[in-house]
């Protein structure tokens, strides 16, 4: 009985290292990108200031040369939308473009 015991629960632990293990903390991570309205590096400031506190962020880019913002966040502390809403309330637009649009923008070459 002892044996068994012994099988089943290294079986058990076996299978729960293997799940453990394949959950990859990247794979809940989002990225939006915006197009904004600031004209200012007050304006970058204030959207810099405002969206690292935000809840789930993990990077941020805020590009006053091109009016874009990049952030990347985790899906199930965030959305894309709150973001949006969380921008306008500090007075800015928040037009929400593709990846590819903003790499042009700023001048990024995509990765390979």
């Amino acid at each position: 009985m002892k044996t068994i015991q012994t099988i089943l629960f290294s079986f058990l632990v076996f299978v729960f290292a293997i799940a453990v293990s394949a959950q990859d903390p990247k794979n809940d991570l989002v990225t939006v990108c915006y197009k904004t309205s600031m004209d200012c590096h007050n304006c970058e400031l204030t959207l810099t200031n405002f969206l690292k506190f935000e809840k789930g962020v993990k990077d941020l880019k805020v590009d006053l040369k091109t009016n874009t913002i990049k952030v990347v966040y985790k899906s199930g502390k965030n959305t894309a939308e709150n973001l949006a809403q969380g921008i306008k309330k500090q007075g800015y637009e928040a037009n929400p473009i593709t990846e590819t649009e903003y790499k042009n923008l700023v001048g990024e070459t995509p990765k390979k």
